[in-house]
């Protein structure tokens, strides 16, 4: 009998750490607008042309977005991920580009020179996608 009370005292906060983390998630998918929510497409999706090489891009990270989520550049163009939020992100496009875990107020800048289509992630929230074309 007592191993059965002793069990149901460790159940417990395990139910209640399961319970934490699952409205936790639904929190953060409520509070970031997830594009699946059916969240009309604003004017920081549009790309953003640089118009000439070497020019300078910028793509900021606020509410587990990147803004704008799509760039076009043209090769040897400079691309400054700032991350704006609390939590550490990343921009990683495989082989291509990697900035690092960026903390709150980190950017980062990726000369691109080769063209084609990079699409990229967060390595720490894998929902937050951009794409960067290249020219």
């Amino acid at each position: 009998m007592q191993n059965l009370l002793d069990d149901r005292r460790l159940l417990l906060p395990l139910i209640l750490t399961a319970i934490a983390i699952a409205i936790g998630s639904v929190l953060i998918i409520v509070l970031t607008g997830d594009a699946a929510s059916g969240e009309s497409a604003s004017t920081d999706s549009a790309p953003v042309a640089a118009q000439e090489a070497g020019a300078a891009v910028k793509v900021d990270i606020t509410n587990f977005k990147y803004k704008p989520e799509t760039i076009t550049v043209k090769a040897g163009s400079k691309v400054t991920w700032v991350n704006n939020d609390v939590a550490p992100h990343t921009a990683t496009a495989d082989d291509a580009f990697d900035t690092g875990n960026l903390e709150k107020g980190d950017s980062k800048a990726v000369t691109l020179s080769k063209p084609g289509s990079y699409s990229y992630v967060c390595e720490f929230h894998a929902f937050m996608t951009g794409t960067v074309v290249v020219k």
